[in-house]
């Protein structure tokens, strides 16, 4: 990234029940409330809350507009001051391009997102924004087994697919010594 930017990166990641969402619409009402241009954006595949919304597992809400590709973040957010992307652990290749580019024309970006997958691992999409971040949170949340701090996601349902939606039936937060990723 040039240093000539006029926009900043804010990452806010963590596992899942972290409170990353909510962190997130805070940001946007926020910014909404100081009379700024504001948009968010949450992948189309994450089918939880519905194509339009940002929702919490609080139940706070902010309207949302789903994409199927990361392209089509760079082509709605044109004329926005700020911008904000949830799930990003969601997005693949040229995620970071399109935060790149819309940094440059001066925009704010939140990004939300997972950043260990089931496995451990950093999810790319959040790992390579995480490179380029202004400014992380790294939100943790309460193991579900030995009440912790939680900084992984232990996946409950049996699939080896890199993404899994879901929620509490599918996932819950877990210490470093109560997380067992499966062997591969």
């Amino acid at each position: 990234m040039k240093k000539s930017r006029h926009g900043h990166i804010e990452l806010i990641c963590g596992p899942m029940f972290a409170g990353k969402t909510t962190a997130l619409v805070q940001r946007l009402a926020a910014a909404r409330d100081a009379r700024k241009r504001v948009i968010a954006f949450k992948p189309a595949a994450d089918t939880r809350s519905g194509d339009a919304t940002l929702r919490t597992h609080t139940g706070e809400t902010f309207p949302a507009k789903s994409v199927s590709d990361v392209r089509e973040i760079a082509e709605a957010a044109d004329g926005y001051d700020v911008v904000g992307i949830d799930e990003a652990h969601f997005f693949g290749r040229g995620f970071l391009t399109v935060c790149s580019t819309l940094v440059d024309q001066g925009v704010n970006l939140f990004v939300a997102g997972v950043d260990f997958d089931h496995r451990g691992g950093m999810f790319s999409a959040v790992s390579r924004v995480m490179r380029h971040a202004d400014h992380i949170t790294r939100l943790t949340s309460t193991c579900a087994r030995c009440g912790a701090e939680a900084v992984y996601t232990q996946r409950l349902v049996a699939s080896d697919a890199p993404l899994v939606v879901g929620g509490a039936e599918a996932y819950e937060p877990r210490c470093a010594e109560c997380f067992t990723p499966p062997f591969v």
